[in-house]
């Protein structure tokens, strides 16, 4: 159930030749047939635009006289805005069926991207999945697998060109190709409410966090359980309804949601640092969702609550924050995941604003 593009056929045209009016309809037709047909020959199009045009007003975080350390790349809510190409034929075809229909997100949660500017964006709201190629500047939403709908997909995750997506209402895992056809689906009866999923290339495993049962599931890629780590608490280690995952390195990074912390974990679910506690302070957290590491090993919390973005040093010292309460360019509503791409580019699901937010990390020059 992998929708594309799609144009809507036109009816049947007759024409009765002794007719004034008609005569006039026919011309025209013609006129436009005519128009539409030298656009087509000429090649006349659109070319490819800049995925993020330069913003007139920057914005930085910390802001002036501060050192800016963050700045906002800018914003993706959907097809339209990836300024795609368009050919003469594409040119022509719209003069006669419309414009093709544009693909908007409904409320972003979980994101992925590959190394070759592949992302996948789970949509709970929409019941479905969208795979973009940045490169090509392509939109495929796929709303279905195999023989079913999706019912509240939140979670992604790339392996090589395979998408793992988790649903948490059907309890499963799918697996997708990049093209969004479909491939297997496993862990029903294992897992209760699977949300955020990551993929370690160290030892080959999909890690999913299962809400339901406080845990993570650990999985080969064709879906066999390996182990289960953690369970309900408060002590390192153990979880109290955990939402989002990421790889750090050789480790894990977990958003601990209703412990109001993120642990960071080995790929065996030993403890090695926790970050975060209950409170409105600086380094404080309210509703961890997303997590995510840059190259240098910096960690990124995104707190649904708060509604910003949180930077730490990998020792677990605050460094900054970003983001508030909003839907101007660079504050958030109800934000989610987050994920880190090959240039340094911090993609944040901005859910209740229905968009994607990018941001990029500052390096000091000298």
């Amino acid at each position: 159930m992998a929708s594309t593009y799609a144009f809507a056929e036109s009816s049947p045209m007759f024409f009765v030749r002794n007719s004034h009016t008609d005569r006039m309809a026919v011309a025209r037709w013609r006129l436009a047939l005519t128009i539409a047909l030298t656009v087509a020959v000429c090649g006349c199009g659109r070319p490819q635009g800049n995925l993020f045009p330069t913003l007139a007003s920057p914005l930085v975080w910390p802001p002036p006289p501060d050192t800016p350390r963050i700045e906002l790349v800018g914003v993706l809510s959907g097809s339209d805005d990836l300024h795609a190409a368009v050919s003469g034929a594409e040119s022509f075809r719209a003069a006669f069926r419309g414009p093709r229909p544009s693909i908007g997100f409904s409320s972003p949660h979980g994101i992925a991207i590959t190394h070759d500017d592949l992302l996948a964006v789970a949509d709970g709201a929409a019941g479905a999945v969208h795979i973009i190629d940045l490169q090509q500047r392509t939109h495929r939403l796929v709303s279905g697998f195999d023989d079913q709908r999706f019912a509240t997909p939140v979670g992604v995750a790339w392996v090589n060109e395979r998408l793992f997506v988790t649903d948490a209402a059907l309890a499963e895992v799918i697996e997708l190709s990049s093209d969004g056809s479909f491939r297997r689906r496993f862990g029903k009866g294992i897992l209760s409410r699977p949300v955020g999923v990551a993929y370690a290339a160290s030892t080959d495993r999909l890690y999913v966090v299962d809400g339901g049962a406080h845990a993570l599931v650990v999985f080969e890629t064709d879906g066999s359980r390996l182990a289960t780590i953690g369970e309900r608490g408060s002590k390192p280690g153990q979880f109290n309804y955990p939402t989002h995952i990421a790889v750090a390195g050789d480790n894990l990074l977990v958003a601990d949601s209703a412990n109001f912390r993120v642990q960071l974990l080995t790929l065996d679910g030993e403890c090695v640092r926790m970050f975060g506690q209950k409170g409105d302070g600086a380094g404080d957290l309210s509703l961890p969702k997303g997590v995510a590491a840059d190259a240098d090993g910096n960690i990124y919390i995104v707190d649904a609550h708060f509604e910003n973005v949180q930077m730490f040093k990998p020792d677990g010292q605050l460094l900054m924050a970003f983001g508030r309460e909003g839907s101007e360019p660079g504050a958030f509503s109800l934000p989610a995941g987050i994920a880190i791409d090959r240039l340094d580019r911090i993609w944040v699901a901005d859910g209740g604003n229905r968009r994607l937010q990018v941001f990029v990390r500052m390096r000091a020059t000298s």
